[in-house]
Protein backbone atom coordinates (compact mmCIF):
# COMPACT_ATOMS: atom_id res chain seq x y z
CA UNK A 1 0.00 0.00 0.00
CA UNK A 2 2.94 2.33 0.84
CA UNK A 3 4.66 1.71 -2.31
CA UNK A 4 1.05 1.99 -4.51
CA UNK A 5 1.18 5.62 -2.58
CA UNK A 6 4.44 6.58 -3.59
CA UNK A 7 4.20 6.00 -6.90
CA UNK A 8 0.92 7.84 -7.57
CA UNK A 9 3.03 10.70 -6.07
CA UNK A 10 5.62 10.75 -7.91
CA UNK A 11 3.46 10.02 -10.99
CA UNK A 12 1.97 13.55 -10.22
CA UNK A 13 5.08 15.42 -9.87
CA UNK A 14 6.32 14.03 -13.31
CA UNK A 15 3.13 15.49 -14.90
CA UNK A 16 3.29 18.63 -13.10
CA UNK A 17 6.74 18.85 -14.80
CA UNK A 18 5.69 17.74 -18.14
CA UNK A 19 2.85 20.81 -17.93
CA UNK A 20 5.64 23.11 -16.79
CA UNK A 21 8.01 22.15 -19.89
CA UNK A 22 5.11 22.08 -22.04
CA UNK A 23 4.17 25.67 -21.32
CA UNK A 24 7.84 27.21 -21.39
CA UNK A 25 8.24 26.33 -24.55
CA UNK A 26 5.12 27.55 -26.05
CA UNK A 27 5.96 30.35 -28.17
CA UNK A 28 5.11 34.40 -26.68
CA UNK A 29 1.72 35.85 -28.22
CA UNK A 30 -0.47 32.73 -29.49
CA UNK A 31 -3.78 34.02 -30.52
CA UNK A 32 -6.05 34.58 -33.23
CA UNK A 33 -6.34 37.68 -35.81
CA UNK A 34 -10.07 38.16 -37.32
CA UNK A 35 -9.83 40.13 -40.59
CA UNK A 36 -12.42 42.25 -41.62
CA UNK A 37 -13.86 39.82 -44.67
CA UNK A 38 -14.40 37.13 -41.71
CA UNK A 39 -10.74 35.16 -42.29
CA UNK A 40 -9.36 34.08 -38.76
CA UNK A 41 -5.70 33.10 -38.50
CA UNK A 42 -4.89 31.15 -35.74
CA UNK A 43 -1.19 30.64 -34.58
CA UNK A 44 2.12 32.65 -33.13
CA UNK A 45 1.15 36.10 -34.09
CA UNK A 46 4.62 37.27 -35.61
CA UNK A 47 3.28 40.82 -37.10
CA UNK A 48 -0.59 42.23 -36.41
CA UNK A 49 0.06 46.10 -37.14
CA UNK A 50 -3.26 48.98 -38.11
CA UNK A 51 -0.24 51.23 -39.76
CA UNK A 52 3.35 51.45 -40.24
CA UNK A 53 4.80 52.98 -37.15
CA UNK A 54 5.86 51.81 -33.48
CA UNK A 55 3.10 51.63 -31.48
CA UNK A 56 0.55 50.92 -34.65
CA UNK A 57 0.61 47.03 -33.70
CA UNK A 58 1.73 44.21 -31.82
CA UNK A 59 4.18 40.97 -32.83
CA UNK A 60 6.93 38.95 -32.35
CA UNK A 61 8.95 40.29 -35.38
CA UNK A 62 8.68 43.67 -33.65
CA UNK A 63 10.95 45.96 -30.82
CA UNK A 64 9.47 44.23 -27.90
CA UNK A 65 6.94 42.37 -29.16
CA UNK A 66 4.89 46.00 -30.14
CA UNK A 67 2.58 48.28 -28.01
CA UNK A 68 -0.48 50.15 -29.16
CA UNK A 69 -0.46 53.96 -28.88
CA UNK A 70 -3.46 55.32 -28.42
CA UNK A 71 -5.12 59.34 -28.25
CA UNK A 72 -7.55 58.86 -24.68
CA UNK A 73 -9.33 62.58 -24.49
CA UNK A 74 -6.38 64.54 -23.91
CA UNK A 75 -3.80 62.36 -22.72
CA UNK A 76 -1.78 59.63 -24.93
CA UNK A 77 -1.77 55.76 -23.31
CA UNK A 78 0.40 53.13 -24.31
CA UNK A 79 -0.39 49.41 -24.24
CA UNK A 80 2.49 46.80 -24.25
CA UNK A 81 1.90 43.46 -25.65
CA UNK A 82 2.17 41.82 -22.29
CA UNK A 83 -0.65 43.63 -21.11
CA UNK A 84 -3.05 42.94 -24.14
CA UNK A 85 -5.91 40.33 -23.61
CA UNK A 86 -8.33 41.81 -26.83
CA UNK A 87 -8.21 44.18 -29.68
CA UNK A 88 -10.91 45.56 -31.70
CA UNK A 89 -10.10 47.86 -34.28
CA UNK A 90 -13.55 49.54 -35.89
CA UNK A 91 -13.11 51.00 -39.64
CA UNK A 92 -15.04 53.48 -41.37
CA UNK A 93 -15.18 54.97 -45.18
CA UNK A 94 -14.30 58.80 -44.75
CA UNK A 95 -15.82 59.37 -48.04
CA UNK A 96 -18.69 57.55 -49.27
CA UNK A 97 -17.92 57.78 -52.68
CA UNK A 98 -14.40 56.51 -52.30
CA UNK A 99 -14.39 52.53 -51.68
CA UNK A 100 -10.80 53.21 -50.49
CA UNK A 101 -10.96 55.58 -48.17
CA UNK A 102 -11.20 53.74 -45.45
CA UNK A 103 -9.74 54.69 -41.94
CA UNK A 104 -10.09 53.91 -38.42
CA UNK A 105 -12.82 55.18 -36.32
CA UNK A 106 -11.70 53.42 -33.38
CA UNK A 107 -9.66 50.87 -30.94
CA UNK A 108 -10.89 49.22 -27.83
CA UNK A 109 -8.16 47.38 -25.79
CA UNK A 110 -9.16 44.78 -22.91
CA UNK A 111 -5.98 44.44 -20.37
CA UNK A 112 -5.38 40.98 -18.84
CA UNK A 113 -6.32 42.75 -15.52
CA UNK A 114 -10.02 43.29 -17.32
CA UNK A 115 -9.29 47.02 -17.54
CA UNK A 116 -10.33 48.47 -21.19
CA UNK A 117 -9.14 51.49 -22.81
CA UNK A 118 -10.79 53.06 -25.75
CA UNK A 119 -9.22 55.76 -28.00
CA UNK A 120 -7.77 56.96 -31.42
CA UNK A 121 -4.84 56.38 -33.18
CA UNK A 122 -2.38 58.64 -32.94
CA UNK A 123 -0.30 57.59 -36.22
CA UNK A 124 -1.29 59.27 -39.28
CA UNK A 125 -1.31 56.14 -42.06
CA UNK A 126 -3.35 53.82 -41.37
CA UNK A 127 -3.03 49.52 -43.21
CA UNK A 128 -3.02 46.38 -42.58
CA UNK A 129 0.15 44.16 -42.14
CA UNK A 130 -1.11 40.67 -40.52
CA UNK A 131 2.06 37.21 -40.34
CA UNK A 132 1.05 34.37 -38.23
CA UNK A 133 2.93 31.62 -37.90
CA UNK A 134 4.17 30.40 -41.45
CA UNK A 135 1.10 31.57 -43.03
CA UNK A 136 1.05 33.44 -45.74
CA UNK A 137 1.22 37.61 -45.06
CA UNK A 138 -1.55 39.77 -45.83
CA UNK A 139 -1.95 43.43 -46.64
CA UNK A 140 -4.13 45.89 -47.03
CA UNK A 141 -3.44 49.59 -47.52
CA UNK A 142 -5.89 51.96 -48.60
CA UNK A 143 -5.17 53.99 -51.99
CA UNK A 144 -2.26 51.17 -52.73
CA UNK A 145 -2.24 48.75 -55.46
CA UNK A 146 -4.59 45.49 -55.25
CA UNK A 147 -6.71 46.96 -52.03
CA UNK A 148 -9.11 44.47 -50.75
CA UNK A 149 -11.20 46.12 -47.34
CA UNK A 150 -11.56 42.18 -46.72
CA UNK A 151 -8.22 42.40 -45.46
CA UNK A 152 -8.02 44.99 -43.43
CA UNK A 153 -7.59 43.58 -39.51
CA UNK A 154 -10.83 44.28 -37.08
CA UNK A 155 -9.44 41.75 -33.85
CA UNK A 156 -6.81 40.26 -32.12
CA UNK A 157 -6.82 37.92 -29.00
CA UNK A 158 -4.47 36.72 -26.85
CA UNK A 159 -4.95 32.96 -25.76
CA UNK A 160 -4.45 32.25 -22.18
CA UNK A 161 -5.09 36.14 -21.87
CA UNK A 162 -8.79 36.21 -20.61
CA UNK A 163 -9.23 38.52 -17.97
CA UNK A 164 -10.37 37.11 -14.37
CA UNK A 165 -14.58 37.74 -14.34
CA UNK A 166 -15.78 40.16 -11.61
CA UNK A 167 -18.82 39.60 -10.01
CA UNK A 168 -21.00 42.66 -10.14
CA UNK A 169 -22.78 43.60 -6.56
CA UNK A 170 -26.42 41.82 -6.46
CA UNK A 171 -28.93 44.40 -6.95
CA UNK A 172 -30.66 46.08 -4.74
CA UNK A 173 -34.70 46.08 -5.23
CA UNK A 174 -36.38 49.88 -5.43
CA UNK A 175 -38.02 50.83 -2.63
CA UNK A 176 -42.50 51.64 -3.40
CA UNK A 177 -42.53 54.77 -3.22
CA UNK A 178 -46.72 55.72 -3.53
CA UNK A 179 -46.53 58.64 -6.58
CA UNK A 180 -48.12 61.47 -5.57
CA UNK A 181 -51.65 63.03 -6.16
CA UNK A 182 -51.28 64.12 -9.70
CA UNK A 183 -52.38 67.94 -10.30
CA UNK A 184 -54.08 69.18 -13.54
CA UNK A 185 -51.38 72.05 -15.26
CA UNK A 186 -52.98 75.50 -15.53
CA UNK A 187 -53.72 76.50 -18.89
CA UNK A 188 -51.84 78.95 -20.93
CA UNK A 189 -51.40 80.26 -24.02
CA UNK A 190 -48.44 78.36 -26.39
CA UNK A 191 -45.60 80.01 -26.65
CA UNK A 192 -44.00 81.75 -29.97
CA UNK A 193 -40.71 80.63 -30.88
CA UNK A 194 -39.43 82.86 -33.02
CA UNK A 195 -37.97 80.31 -35.71
CA UNK A 196 -34.05 79.68 -35.72
CA UNK A 197 -31.72 81.11 -37.63
CA UNK A 198 -29.23 79.07 -39.31
CA UNK A 199 -25.60 80.19 -38.72
CA UNK A 200 -23.06 81.36 -41.45
CA UNK A 201 -21.11 78.84 -43.19
CA UNK A 202 -17.65 79.43 -41.87
CA UNK A 203 -14.63 79.68 -44.30
CA UNK A 204 -11.52 77.84 -43.43
CA UNK A 205 -8.29 79.32 -44.01
CA UNK A 206 -6.59 78.55 -46.92
CA UNK A 207 -3.70 76.46 -45.34
CA UNK A 208 -1.33 73.49 -47.13
CA UNK A 209 -2.71 70.04 -47.32
CA UNK A 210 -1.10 68.01 -45.03
CA UNK A 211 1.39 65.22 -46.36
CA UNK A 212 0.28 61.97 -46.68
CA UNK A 213 2.34 59.02 -47.28
CA UNK A 214 1.05 55.51 -48.16
CA UNK A 215 3.68 52.35 -48.23
CA UNK A 216 2.59 49.13 -50.64
CA UNK A 217 4.71 45.98 -50.35
CA UNK A 218 5.53 44.68 -53.98
CA UNK A 219 6.74 41.07 -55.09
CA UNK A 220 10.51 40.89 -55.96
CA UNK A 221 11.42 43.12 -59.17
CA UNK A 222 14.04 44.31 -60.75
CA UNK A 223 16.89 47.20 -58.47
CA UNK A 224 14.29 50.07 -57.83
CA UNK A 225 15.14 53.07 -60.81
CA UNK A 226 15.76 55.61 -57.77
CA UNK A 227 19.29 56.68 -57.10
CA UNK A 228 19.71 57.21 -53.35
CA UNK A 229 21.94 59.93 -51.99
CA UNK A 230 24.86 58.80 -49.61
CA UNK A 231 23.38 56.78 -46.68
CA UNK A 232 22.70 59.48 -43.69
CA UNK A 233 24.36 59.24 -40.26
CA UNK A 234 22.47 56.47 -38.48
CA UNK A 235 22.89 52.84 -39.88
CA UNK A 236 22.63 49.79 -38.07
CA UNK A 237 21.16 46.23 -37.94
CA UNK A 238 17.80 47.16 -36.68
CA UNK A 239 17.77 50.83 -38.05
CA UNK A 240 18.34 52.44 -41.89
CA UNK A 241 18.22 55.68 -43.31
CA UNK A 242 17.84 56.68 -46.66
CA UNK A 243 18.53 59.90 -48.01
CA UNK A 244 16.77 61.07 -51.22
CA UNK A 245 16.99 64.30 -52.79
CA UNK A 246 14.34 65.00 -56.38
CA UNK A 247 14.19 67.31 -58.55
CA UNK A 248 10.28 68.21 -58.94
CA UNK A 249 7.76 70.87 -60.40
CA UNK A 250 4.69 72.33 -58.03
CA UNK A 251 1.86 70.70 -59.11
CA UNK A 252 -0.45 71.82 -56.46
CA UNK A 253 -1.06 74.70 -55.15
CA UNK A 254 0.66 76.16 -52.16
CA UNK A 255 3.93 74.85 -53.51
CA UNK A 256 3.52 70.95 -53.24
CA UNK A 257 3.48 67.84 -55.07
CA UNK A 258 2.79 64.15 -55.79
CA UNK A 259 5.54 61.62 -55.99
CA UNK A 260 6.08 57.78 -56.17
CA UNK A 261 9.31 56.04 -55.04
CA UNK A 262 10.44 52.39 -55.30
CA UNK A 263 12.52 50.62 -52.87
CA UNK A 264 13.71 47.91 -51.29
CA UNK A 265 14.84 46.82 -47.79
CA UNK A 266 18.61 47.30 -47.24
CA UNK A 267 18.27 44.03 -44.72
CA UNK A 268 16.06 41.38 -46.79
CA UNK A 269 15.29 42.78 -49.88
CA UNK A 270 11.46 43.02 -49.36
CA UNK A 271 10.63 45.40 -52.40
CA UNK A 272 8.16 48.42 -51.13
CA UNK A 273 6.47 51.56 -52.87
CA UNK A 274 5.61 54.98 -51.39
CA UNK A 275 3.33 57.27 -52.47
CA UNK A 276 3.27 60.63 -51.28
CA UNK A 277 0.88 63.10 -51.18
CA UNK A 278 0.60 67.00 -51.18
CA UNK A 279 4.86 66.84 -50.64
CA UNK A 280 6.14 70.38 -50.11
CA UNK A 281 8.49 71.51 -52.74
CA UNK A 282 11.61 72.65 -51.40
CA UNK A 283 11.67 71.32 -48.08
CA UNK A 284 13.22 68.53 -46.46
CA UNK A 285 10.07 66.07 -45.45
CA UNK A 286 11.29 62.82 -43.51
CA UNK A 287 8.96 59.96 -42.76
CA UNK A 288 9.57 56.55 -41.47
CA UNK A 289 8.71 52.61 -42.56
CA UNK A 290 8.68 49.63 -40.93
CA UNK A 291 9.86 46.59 -42.84
CA UNK A 292 6.76 43.95 -43.05
CA UNK A 293 9.39 40.84 -43.54
CA UNK A 294 11.70 41.54 -41.54
CA UNK A 295 10.72 44.72 -38.90
CA UNK A 296 13.83 46.99 -40.03
CA UNK A 297 13.37 50.40 -39.11
CA UNK A 298 14.22 52.66 -42.48
CA UNK A 299 13.91 56.42 -41.98
CA UNK A 300 13.73 57.95 -45.86
CA UNK A 301 15.19 61.73 -45.60
CA UNK A 302 13.67 63.27 -48.87
CA UNK A 303 14.32 66.60 -50.24
CA UNK A 304 12.70 68.18 -53.08
CA UNK A 305 14.52 71.02 -55.11
CA UNK A 306 12.55 73.47 -57.60
CA UNK A 307 12.61 72.17 -60.94
CA UNK A 308 13.08 73.82 -63.20
CA UNK A 309 15.42 76.83 -61.31
CA UNK A 310 14.28 80.08 -61.38
CA UNK A 311 16.21 81.76 -64.07
CA UNK A 312 18.05 85.00 -63.16
CA UNK A 313 18.85 87.88 -65.94
CA UNK A 314 22.20 89.08 -66.87
CA UNK A 315 24.12 92.28 -65.18
CA UNK A 316 23.19 94.61 -67.54
CA UNK A 317 26.46 95.45 -69.94
CA UNK A 318 28.44 98.98 -69.67
CA UNK A 319 27.33 101.66 -72.42
CA UNK A 320 30.24 101.85 -75.13
CA UNK A 321 30.92 105.34 -76.19
CA UNK A 322 31.57 105.84 -79.98
CA UNK A 323 34.94 106.80 -81.46
CA UNK A 324 35.05 110.48 -81.99
CA UNK A 325 34.74 111.80 -85.56
CA UNK A 326 37.92 112.27 -88.01
CA UNK A 327 38.44 115.71 -89.61
CA UNK A 328 38.02 116.54 -92.58
CA UNK A 329 41.18 116.05 -95.01
CA UNK A 330 42.66 119.53 -95.71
Amino acid sequence: MRHTRLFVILLGVALLACAGTALAQTPALQGTVTLRGGKVLTGEIKVAQVGVLQGSGIGTLLPDMGTFKLKVGDQTQEIAAADLASVEIQWGLLNAQDPQSWEIQQISIVKRDGTQVTGQPTWGLQATSVVVDDQPALYAFPKGEGFSADNLLTRIEIAGATPALISPPAATPPALISPPTATPPAAFPPATVPPATPPAPAVPPATPPPATVTVTPLPAAPPATMTPAPPGPVVTATETAINVTVNALPTRAMGTTDLRLRFTCPKCGQLMEATVLSCPVGKPFDFTVICPRCGEKITIHLQLDAWPPVPTSPPPSAPTTPPPAAPPAG
